[in-house]
């Protein structure tokens, strides 16, 4: 399981770094899911106009000023919800959205709350479906990743896949930004994927920067 000091860095690092890592969901029941981490996104707080940090610590906000390591979880357009794990040195806001991951272990469980005609490779593909798939819902707002009794925990990967740097997904504020972090050419990532001379041109962005 990772520890605090892992989200207490940099929002890019953590979020470069959680690719490839494992969720594992409500571990040693019959629900229990793991799900491989394929797709991120960083939310960079004071400094990042499409943050829910930037106009300051507001009462849905104000997670993500406090202790790192914890889930940040909203229910978006009324229509599904999104978990983000939560960044940086208390007082500083940040957040990494989980975009997309490839389930592990627990597909019955999944697929029950996604649908049995779903392609396993799309069963978490997207921030709805991947909160929908896991069973994530704003119960879990503020949820510690890091507490050894909390029902998700994030462990890290035995290899560092590829990654693939582009803009973020569906928002119109800093979309320059290139601050989406996937798995190079694995087929759970959502789309748009970064077509090819895109990505070249992205991965070379300085660590650190958005």
């Amino acid at each position: 399981m990772l520890e605090r000091e892992f989200f207490a860095r940099a929002t890019v690092d953590v979020a470069r770094d959680l690719v490839g890592c494992v969720l594992e969901v409500d571990a040693g029941t019959s629900a229990h899911v793991s799900a491989r981490v394929v797709e991120v996104e960083a939310y960079l707080g004071l400094g990042d106009p499409a943050s829910h940090a930037y106009r300051g610590p507001t009462p849905r906000a104000a997670i993500m000023f406090g202790e790192p390591g914890h889930l940040y979880v909203y229910f978006s357009y009324g229509v599904h919800h999104c978990a983000n794990l939560v960044t940086e040195s208390r007082g500083t806001a940040g957040a990494v959205l989980l975009r997309a991951a490839s389930v592990e272990a627990g597909e019955d469980t999944v697929r029950l709350r996604r649908g049995g005609a779903v392609p396993r490779e799309a069963l978490l593909r997207g921030p709805g479906n991947l909160c929908r798939g896991l069973g994530i819902s704003l119960l879990d707002n503020g949820l510690d990743v890091c507490s050894g009794d909390a029902r998700l925990s994030v462990s890290p990967p035995a290899s560092r896949p590829r990654i693939t740097v582009s803009r973020r997904v569906g928002i119109t504020a800093a979309a320059d930004r290139a601050l989406r972090f996937a798995w190079d050419g694995h087929a759970a990532v959502s789309a748009p994927r970064p077509g090819r001379e895109q990505a070249r041109r992205l991965v070379g962005t300085k660590k650190g920067t958005g």
